[in-house]
């Protein structure tokens, strides 16, 4: 089953904000278009959870809800959480769900294993306390002028506060971004942190990794980062 909006006005909306996008070379997911990509993109979207289907569709990933977007005769439809398998984008991206959410990481890196399929995988969520902080340094900004408008008189205060706020608009602000890494190993796919990787890891080389994350400045939210730890520990 499918969640179906009709999009009448919406539709409307989404289109001019789509073209504005496009002209956004630094483009970054939005309130007013919580968006991975600029724009809906034909790709290939592999689902079923008993029979595979694949269909080539316009489409985007929600990066709020982390939710499959696809445009079909006129109407914008949500997929079903759970129901998408994989997700081919034409420049190479490729998603897929992971964690018991079913929130979409792009996959960074593909390895053989054991024999079997090995991944490194992003996934971007929206940073929420940065996300509030943000709401608040705006608010904060406005109430600081009101205190002070007394004593710059009412003129001094209404250039103040359009100066302050000119073309302030939250909602229209780059959402503030979080990298989440997830290994998937021997068909478990886990959480990079240090304690997993830790335990899945060869017991000998525990002390080796320890020692590694300090030389070599692993940060857990960068990507050149889990790729050291992924060929250091998980490829040798």
């Amino acid at each position: 089953m499918k969640r179906r909006i009709l999009l009448s006005m919406l539709l409307v909306a989404l289109s001019s904000l789509c073209l504005v996008a496009q002209d956004n070379k630094d483009w970054a997911p939005t309130g007013v278009w919580p968006f991975i990509n600029k724009q809906f993109r034909t790709a290939t979207v592999y689902t079923g959870l008993y029979k595979r289907t694949k269909t080539v569709v316009p489409c985007n990933i929600h990066v709020g809800k982390q939710t499959l977007w696809y445009s079909q005769n006129d109407t914008l439809m949500e997929a079903l959480p759970g129901s998408v398998l994989r997700v081919e984008f034409p420049n190479g991206d490729v998603y897929m769900p992971v964690g018991s959410e079913n929130m979409f990481g792009r996959i960074v890196r593909e390895d053989s294993i054991g024999g079997r399929i090995a991944r490194v995988i992003c996934v971007q969520t929206v940073n929420q306390q940065q996300l509030d902080q943000q709401s608040v340094d705006v608010l904060n900004n406005t109430q600081n002028i009101l205190q002070g408008a007394s004593a710059i008189g009412f003129g001094a205060f209404a250039s103040a506060l359009a100066d302050a706020n000119a073309g302030v608009e939250v909602e229209k602000l780059p959402l503030p971004m979080t990298n989440n890494f997830y290994y998937q190993v021997n068909g478990e796919i886990f959480l990079a942190t240090t304690k997993n990787i830790l335990s899945h890891i060869d017991p000998a080389r525990r002390k080796e990794y320890r020692a590694f994350t300090r030389s070599a400045e692993i940060i857990s939210t960068n990507e050149s980062s889990m790729l050291k730890v992924w060929k250091e520990f998980f490829l040798k």
